[in-house]
């Protein structure tokens, strides 16, 4: 049995006694114009126009902690809500846009930094309808644009670059061939690729990525794969990063793993059928470049410099912890659906002298799809001193047994007693049905309660 206890799951022991995602056809054709979501038995969330032979894709929506523009350098050694302490991951807020894996900077640990580099392994993977795999570096200044340049996946498996400042995209330029076509450049997948994203000046921001890239023809309907490129390094400029300045002070760097679904997104497309895994960040590095104000110097990204790490939701996104910087794996594995079984049902007639105990034992298991998880908490029934709280999760096949205690007072009859056994088996809690577990925010698992009650015949012998 799996031993993860979410915090979450943890707390409500203190305050209780008790669609599948189908991945899109490929083609080497990939349609401009508006994508249709699929399925997923809920109202369909709204989304924009996405014209992939430019480039524009669903955008995550995923800022940084606003409380690290506090009084900077006033940080002690206790560490502040929200902030990254001894490779711990703490509860950060869930986003509509997206599961994510997010490692921030503090600028009163960096000092002034006017860029941000590493290498990033692009996986082998594809894009579906409602998910859409995302590897980027970004950030905010404390008076300016937030802003994220970075690298996405389609459902070809190839990867795109994009600067996003704000919800204005910028992509590599189109290249005009002598055959009166245009051409637009791509990654491929599986491989590693170097990105730095740097300002060149005030007000502006660079994107500069080496790898291996794929040739595409731009035509009516969209783009069709001509070959292989090469390795080369390709570059995108924004001119609209207001507030963005080469000496660096003042300004939020954050390295980013996430999933983006369409539109304004949706929480309920946390549960699905899709991975994103095998993505990975290695030899990330913060500094200054030669031509800002001050010595050119670069450092390895590090816990110290870091004012938050986080990963959302903690149930769906697994990552290394930050004393691994200056590398970084995340993990992200949608919600598939499981379902509890109760052998031993959730009902037990019980009969026992007075001032005697009589036992019994509470099974159940998980009995969904593969990888789909069952988790839960519960306070068994017992004599209050002796009895601990229980909380856990439960792997397709695995069974958990828990013993209920009964205890007859002084007095002959018939009694019922209760708790709760707190459960939930995929579904995301959106606040259109009460979760059972106190405290969820939206986005969290959705818990239901299933009542087990024992009915408790005490006898007399004399």
């Amino acid at each position: 049995m799996r031993n993860r206890l979410s915090l979450l799951a943890a707390s409500a022991l203190l305050l209780t006694a008790c669609g599948h995602l189908s991945s899109a056809p490929q083609s080497a054709v990939h349609p401009a114009g508006t994508l249709g979501t699929q399925s997923t038995g809920a109202e369909e969330p709204s989304q924009d126009a996405l014209d992939l032979s430019e480039g524009a894709a669903p955008l995550p929506s995923i800022g940084i902690d606003p409380d690290v523009f506090g009084p900077l350098g006033t940080q002690s050694a206790a560490t502040p809500p929200g902030h990254a302490s001894d490779g711990v991951f703490l509860r950060c807020r869930n986003e509509m846009s997206g599961a994510y894996s997010r490692f921030q900077t503090d600028p009163a640990r960096t000092g002034p930094v006017n860029f941000i580099e590493g290498t990033a392994f692009m996986p082998d993977i594809r894009a579906t309808n409602t998910v859409f795999p995302y590897l980027y570096l970004g950030g905010q200044p404390r008076q300016g644009r937030a802003a994220d340049a970075g690298i996405y996946a389609v459902q070809d498996g190839a990867w795109i670059p994009v600067i996003n400042v704000e919800g204005k995209q910028k992509n590599i330029a189109r290249e005009n061939g002598e055959d009166g076509f245009q051409y637009v450049y791509r990654l491929s997948g599986n491989q590693s690729a170097s990105m730095r994203m740097s300002i060149p000046h005030d007000g502006a921001l660079r994107l500069e990525i080496s790898g291996s890239w794929l040739k595409f023809r731009v035509t009516p309907k969209g783009v069709v794969l001509v070959g292989d490129s090469g390795f080369a390094t390709r570059e995108i400029l924004h001119e609209e990063a207001i507030g963005w300045k080469t000496a660096g002070e003042d300004q939020v760097f954050k390295v980013m793993t996430t999933i983006a679904f369409p539109g304004r997104g949706d929480f309920r497309l946390l549960s699905g059928n899709y991975a994103f895994r095998g993505s990975s960040w290695r030899e990330l590095v913060v500094g200054q470049l030669e031509g800002a104000s001050g010595k050119p110097w670069r450092r390895p990204l590090a816990p110290g410099m870091l004012w938050s790490a986080c990963a959302q939701p903690a149930d769906i996104v697994t990552v290394t912890p930050d004393s691994a910087l200056p590398n970084i794996r995340a993990s992200i594995k949608l919600r598939e659906r499981a379902a509890l079984a109760l052998p031993s049902g959730s009902t037990f007639d019980l009969t026992a002298p007075v001032r005697q105990t009589v036992r019994s034992t509470l099974a159940f298991a998980n009995q969904g799809v593969p990888e789909s998880f069952v988790h839960y908490a519960l306070t068994p029934l017992g004599r209050e001193h002796t009895v601990k709280s229980e909380s856990g999760v439960l792997a397709v096949g695995e069974q958990h047994t828990t013993r209920l205690d009964a205890v007859c007072g002084s007095q002959a009859g018939t009694e019922e007693r209760a708790t709760n056994l707190l459960y939930a088996v995929g579904e995301t809690y959106d606040g259109s049905v009460p979760s059972a577990l106190p405290g969820a925010q939206k986005g969290d698992l959705l818990y239901r309660a299933q009542p087990v009650i024992v009915r408790l015949t005490c006898t007399d012998p004399r």
